[in-house]
């Protein structure tokens, strides 16, 4: 916001104060100055004078020779400009005036007569934007007739003058108006501020206003709408005065009715827009929401789509104005328009802000309201804006209308303030009542005291004031900030990670000890990229993407991955792995949350109305390609595949979600039914009541089909019952849409269900498993069953079977042929047995097969003879 010094000291006495004094004061009391200008500065010696002749320069076509007088002496001079007469005032730069410094000089430009093509120039007629007094360059500056002769133009306009630009938070709206710093001011020095008030309007009954259509359950899009109007307005330029005060703030002069209208917002903050009467069809304005098929030309003759979230003003045939942010071109102020609409209204900030975003139509009535305009300016705004346009624009005042809608639009509620709470809050013990009191009533409060409890009541335009902690920082800045003593709060946090970050760490490590390399992709994807865990439809769709590449928030981390590998086999890479943590993004009731459900609330976030966000779980994806060795003597041709990601994620699970008891990490876990076969499937959402085959803490496989992955080579992975993750090799297609190199392995792990159960545990020390000293014995078994019993049943039967003896099992062989029956086949596997305890034997091994063989049979296998 641009305050012009002589503006704010209409509102409020600094004479007193340097401009550097008045600057330190307003930065150290919360009013941040970011830089102060003086436009004209260096300007002397430009005096009013009156054209008395002008002639064609003998020598130049676009020239004019121009006689000028003062009432006591005539100058001659050669002028450019071909836009005033004789009668004309102008302003007249005089032999040794100084001008502004044009572009590239650092000093102020002195005047020296000059020949110009044979004529001497004896100084030079001003345009404002060699003054400094707006961008107008296509002609020099006329002033009004009846200007006085032989003046400084610095005593007539405010030329040279300061004008402080002060940056505006976002919570203070009234700071969008020079009565707004003018009463920051006041309340700092603890002055007078002269304020405005609303002169009475006239009798006579205005254009009616219906209002209904803004209220929406309890949302009232427009509360308060004032509307004068204005008959027999001449529309012409507005007088110097008026087009510096603007051009001081950065604002283009228009004619003297729109220039008014902004003249005013810029003095009390109320945006106001203008329309021209005669083009108005029908005898009212309906304020509405508007609907979703609409469209507006506004100002700027861009034709503006519509939804039911944006406010417009129509009358009886069209939309008129787009509320709140830009008036539209059916309706706008023209030079042959002689009856004005003034209006000013206090609208729903949310509602303006989602309307100017959405279009991308930032205007400065825009900016105001989306920041809370105060509700009691309106009146009083176009109160003014009627007599000066009334003043400048010879106007007459006929008729007033004031509609509102819902609840008075009052100032905000009332807040109590413990003024003991508030010493100690700042640090300043002995800061008593009676001085909060006095501080507050300095902004505008309404205080009742009753011993150290203050009943606040904040004006009208300070919405920003709603908790006892605004009124504390309140006190702090009009006390001054310098006068608060710096002491450091007493810190009462506990330092080191969470047992969930530790987990984190344990995982990275785990994965980074099996060959990965960890990396950071967008969190954007494009409406092709694959599914991940728990697939779906779902997109987090952005209303803005940067890409047609990014226009959603990526729902699996594997599509990012592939991205990475890709450009790694583009460079010649022999092998990639990489993998990533971070969260994915699904919309609220996606069916990824029946996966989490149970699991924490570490993935589900609401806004500050309860509406439910995105479900953000947390995910650890792997992706890899190639050698798993790179080229060399060792394993050259050994490939990465699904089961060395699968072989990763045991290790995680193992890892992040070990059993209670280290002792009982060796004991096989046991067939918990022997009636499981029937029950549910492990994807069934209520398979998590089933009974269960496998250690609740361990990955179960579940053979599926996934678009875009190989059929046969994709398995889901179910922990408890219910998918937390999958596991793929991408399908050949696939990869050559993708320019990659197959076989490429991609798996995906949802981690809530593993780090929730950390949440409340301690940080103990590490209980160390004592060494197996007694060696090792090998048994392979082969189970044959139908195709129909998959392969972790049987794993599952094996395990069972082995009991505590288990140390390691591995798949290594599977066969289909005549020595089994049609549609059967044989799953070999070997198991590592070992006890802490003694050295095994035959008879042992020989016991773990027949007890593989018994479980086996529970799920429809048999021992391969």
């Amino acid at each position: 916001m641009k305050v012009p010094l002589s503006w704010l000291q209409r509102f409020v006495d600094v004479d007193d104060l340097s401009l550097d004094e008045l600057v330190d004061v307003m930065s150290l009391h919360g009013l941040e100055v970011e830089e102060v200008h003086v436009p004209g500065a260096g300007t002397t010696g430009v005096r009013t004078k009156r054209v008395v002749s002008w002639s064609p320069h003998p020598d130049a076509d676009k020239l004019r020779v121009v006689r000028v007088t003062d009432g006591t002496t005539e100058t001659e001079l050669v002028c450019g400009a071909a836009n005033f007469d004789v009668g004309d005032v102008v302003a007249h730069a005089e032999v040794g005036a100084t001008i502004p410094a044009p572009a590239g000089r650092s000093a102020p430009f002195r005047l020296e007569a000059r020949e110009l093509r044979g004529v001497v120039s004896n100084g030079m007629l001003c345009s404002a934007r060699e003054l400094q007094l707006g961008d107008d360059h296509d002609g020099i500056m006329v002033l009004a007739a009846d200007t006085p002769l032989g003046a400084d133009l610095v005593d007539l306009l405010p030329v040279g003058e300061p004008v402080i630009e002060v940056a505006v938070l976002a919570d203070r709206g009234d700071h969008h108006a020079i009565l707004g710093i003018a009463r920051e001011v006041a309340a700092i020095l603890d002055r007078e501020v002269r304020g405005l008030s609303a002169a009475d309007g006239p009798a006579a009954e205005g254009v009616p206003v219906d209002l209904t259509g803004t209220v929406r359950d309890d949302l009232v899009g427009c509360s308060r709408f004032v509307a004068w109007t204005v008959e027999d307005v001449t529309v012409a330029a507005s007088p110097w005065w008026l087009r510096q005060r603007l051009a001081q703030c950065g604002i283009r002069s228009i004619n003297n009715v729109v220039d008014v209208t902004n003249l005013v917002m810029l003095e009390t903050g109320q945006p106001l827009h203008a329309f021209d009467l005669d083009r108005l069809h029908g005898p009212q304005l309906t304020v509405r929401w508007a609907s979703p098929d609409e469209t507006l030309v506004t100002l700027d003759d861009q034709e503006r789509e519509l939804l039911a979230t944006d406010l417009v003003i129509a009358d009886a045939d069209r939309l008129v104005s787009l509320a709140g942010v830009m008036g539209g071109a059916d309706s706008e102020v023209s030079a042959g328009t002689s009856r004005v609409l003034l209006e000013g209204a206090t609208w729903d900030p949310l509602a303006i802000r989602r309307t100017s975003r959405r279009l991308n139509l930032v205007s400065e009535a825009s900016l105001r309201f989306e920041r809370r305009v105060d509700p009691a300016m309106a009146p009083v705004a176009v109160a003014r804006a009627a007599e000066l346009l009334a003043e400048l624009g010879g106007g007459r005042i006929v008729a007033a209308t004031t509609a509102t809608a819902g609840p008075a639009p009052d100032g905000p509620a009332r807040v109590v303030l413990d003024t003991r709470w508030c010493a100690r809050f700042l640090g300043l013990d002995g800061l008593d009542a009676g001085t909060q009191e006095a501080l507050l009533r300095r902004v505008g409060c309404t205080v009742e005291a009753e011993d150290a409890t203050l009943t606040v009541t904040p004006p009208s335009w300070r919405g920003d004031l709603t908790r006892p902690a605004d009124l504390a920082e309140e006190v702090a800045r009009l006390y001054g900030y310098e006068r608060i003593p710096a002491t450091m709060p007493a810190v009462t946090l506990q330092g080191g990670l969470s047992p969930a970050q530790r987990a984190e760490r344990r995982l990275r490590e785990t994965v980074l000890a099996a060959g990965f390399h960890e990396v950071r992709g967008r969190p954007f994807v494009g409406t092709d990229a694959l599914e991940g865990v728990a697939p779906s439809d779902g997109r987090v769709q952005l209303a803005n993407p940067l890409a047609k590449d990014a226009a959603a928030m990526a729902p699996t981390l594997v599509e990012g991955l592939l991205q990475v590998v890709r450009r790694n086999v583009g460079q010649g890479r022999p092998g990639t792995a990489v993998f990533e943590l971070a969260r994915i993004f699904r919309p609220a009731g996606d069916v990824v949350e029946a996966s989490l459900e149970g699991f924490g609330d570490g993935w589900r976030w609401t806004d500050p109305d309860g509406v439910a966000l995105p479900t953000q779980p947390r995910v650890l994806a792997l992706a890899a390609q190639g050698l798993r060795t790179g080229p060399g003597w060792l394993d050259e041709d050994e490939s990465w595949d699904v089961y060395d990601l699968l072989a990763v994620l045991d290790a995680v699970v193992a890892g992040v979600a070990p059993p209670e008891d280290p002792a009982d990490a060796r004991s096989a876990p046991r067939l918990l039914d022997p009636d499981a076969r029937s029950a549910p499937r492990l994807l069934d959402p209520d398979a998590r009541s089933a009974p269960r085959l496998l250690d609740p803490w361990r990955l179960e496989r579940e053979p599926v089909e996934r678009e875009g992955f190989h059929p046969g080579r994709t398995a889901a992975l179910v922990l408890r019952g219910v998918e937390v993750g999958v596991v793929a090799q991408l399908h050949p297609t696939e990869a050559d849409r993708r320019d990659l190199v197959e076989p490429v392995v991609v798996a995906e792990l949802l981690l809530e269900p593993l780090l929730e159960h950390l949440a409340g545990e301690d940080p103990s020390p590490v209980q160390a498993v004592e060494l197996v000293r007694h060696p090792a014995m090998t048994v392979d078994v082969a189970l044959v069953a139908d195709e129909s019993v998959t392969y972790a049943e049987l794993e599952a039967a094996a395990r069972a079977g082995a009991g505590e003896l288990l140390d390691e099992l591995w798949f290594f062989d599977e066969y289909r042929g005549s020595q089994l029956g049609e549609g059967e086949r044989s799953i070999a596997m070997r198991l590592r047995l070992q006890s802490p305890e003694r050295q095994l034997t035959d008879d042992d091994a020989e016991a773990v097969i027949a007890a593989v063989g018994r479980e086996a049979a529970v799920v429809g296998a048999r021992l391969r003879a």
